[in-house]
């Protein structure tokens, strides 16, 4: 695998990531996660060549929706608003939580799927050990900095993040000492990769936000759509190239394996959707706002139309029924070469669901406004670009058996990287923020949101003991 063969496999996984991070934005927690959190399993599996990570994807593509989407519980939208202030104390304040919370993100799923590919199995103690190592990490933390020191993170938030960061350090502390190190890689990666793309996102969504401004391209963006795009586009790269170097044993012939492999399919094809369809969209109140937005895009009978696109949001669902089926047939007859499919499909399947849900087919054309729905469909036109062209150059796995990931992690480079870089995104900031970011920020110091009025506003000021104007 030459360095360019990596690069172009680790970008097929980002732009799998990246989309799906997109379309997370629009439904949010745990169950919005797990889409890409399968991505980045299946994407890895695919790229790699390797007919063990074919015959592993199934609970690979499951273990990591499971372990990225419990990141949803977090909150962090005020997060965002202090990287976005022009303040250096709250906007680096800002990136350096939106680091931790992303690594906090992606760190579960990837380890998840680096110790299912361990060579030696956890037994069950182990796994018992590395739960409550997990448990007793998170809780010390958040005993600690809440309880103890009185710290909240972002008030009047909750403090959730808190107690996954201590989680997450105490997860990859047990995987060095107990040294699994496919876990500790994939962990490790999974925190240092989405940890920058959750700050790194946020500044290309800053610089989104700057962009528009009628002195220089004047045009309308949705900066949170970039923000999480680009999220998952650095996260998914991340994983998927520090991955991808290593050879991976197969999974043990037995019938569990295969009775495990059909409930993930079914999971993740088919469930993942459906989870979206009953616990994401409220027919009472989605039709009535279907049916607003509709009569305001000058649509005859748009009660009728809002039934119909309900109906189509079933009919997607079902496929996503259809193509588990058809994953099946694939994983069970061992058609590797048609590895893309259950990536591919989930893809489809949920850019549908999001596109239908957000009237993206109906709603009329905008001047000066690049519509990030759009751009979603330029992602998957890319992913299958490379579908189609990489078996021209008839590609290898991407390591021989020689090759193994049982090879302990240069984790101090990695650290310092990802601190250089996190370094780098708040200098950028010094020069991006300002009076356009602003109007979506918030501060810490003193507590202030963008809604109270020009800054600091009343109940800052009422918290500084500064009379209120």
């Amino acid at each position: 695998m030459t360095l360019l063969d990596r690069i172009a496999r680790s970008t097929f996984v980002a732009l799998a990531v990246g989309l799906g991070w997109g379309i997370r934005g629009d439904f949010g927690h745990l169950v919005g996660a797990m889409f890409p959190g399968a991505c980045l399993a299946m994407g890895f599996a695919y790229v790699s060549r390797q007919r063990s990570l074919f015959l592993w994807m199934p609970i690979l593509a499951a273990v990591s929706a499971i372990g990225i989407g419990s990141g949803g519980a977090m909150s962090y939208g005020i997060l965002h608003g202090y990287a976005q202030s022009d303040t250096f104390i709250n906007y680096s304040y800002g990136f350096l939580t939106l680091f931790l919370q992303g690594a906090a993100w992606g760190t579960f799923g990837g380890a998840m799927v680096g110790l299912v590919l361990e060579r030696e199995a956890l037994r069950t103690t182990q796994w018992l050990s590395l739960v409550l190592t997990v448990m007793a990490g998170g809780w010390f933390t958040s005993f600690l900095i809440v309880d103890s020191l009185g710290f909240h993170i972002n008030p009047p938030r909750n403090n959730t993040s808190i107690t996954y960061f201590g989680a997450a350090l105490a997860q990859l502390v047990w995987l060095a000492m107990n040294r699994k190190w496919s876990g500790f890689r994939g962990g490790l990666l999974g925190y240092l990769g989405f940890g920058l793309g959750m700050s790194g996102g946020r500044l290309l969504g800053n610089i989104a936000n700057v962009l528009q401004a009628p002195s220089l391209l004047d045009f309308t963006i949705n900066h949170w759509n970039v923000m999480e795009t680009s999220c998952g586009l650095i996260g998914g790269f991340v994983f998927a190239f520090g991955m991808l170097k290593y050879a991976y044993p197969a999974p043990p012939e037995d019938e569990s394996i295969g009775w495990t492999s059909a409930l993930s399919i079914t999971f993740v094809l088919g469930v993942i959707p459906l989870w979206h369809r009953l616990t994401r969209i409220r027919p009472d109140e989605k039709l009535m706002s279907w049916a607003n937005e509709l009569k305001a895009y000058g649509y005859e009978n748009p009660e009728q139309l809002a039934e119909t696109i309900l109906w189509q949001l079933d009919a997607i669902c079902v496929l996503g029924f259809v193509g588990a089926a058809a994953w099946m047939l694939i994983h069970f007859r061992r058609w590797q070469p048609l590895a893309w499919f259950p990536v591919m499909w989930l893809t489809l399947t949920m850019l549908l669901f999001q596109n239908v849900n957000a009237l993206y087919f109906w709603y009329p054309h905008r001047e000066k406004q690049l519509n990030m729905h759009s751009v979603f469909w330029v992602l998957i036109g890319l992913m299958a670009t490379y579908v189609i062209v990489s078996p021209l150059f008839r590609p290898k796995p991407s390591a021989d058996d020689s090759q193994t990931a049982d090879v302990p992690v240069p984790w101090p480079r990695w650290v310092a990287i990802a601190a250089a870089c996190l370094v780098g995104i708040v200098l950028a900031a010094s020069f991006v923020n300002g009076e356009e970011t602003m109007g979506s920020a918030n501060t810490r110091w003193p507590v202030w949101s963008w809604s109270e009025g020009p800054f600091p506003g009343k109940a800052a000021e009422a918290q500084q003991g500064a009379p209120a104007k």
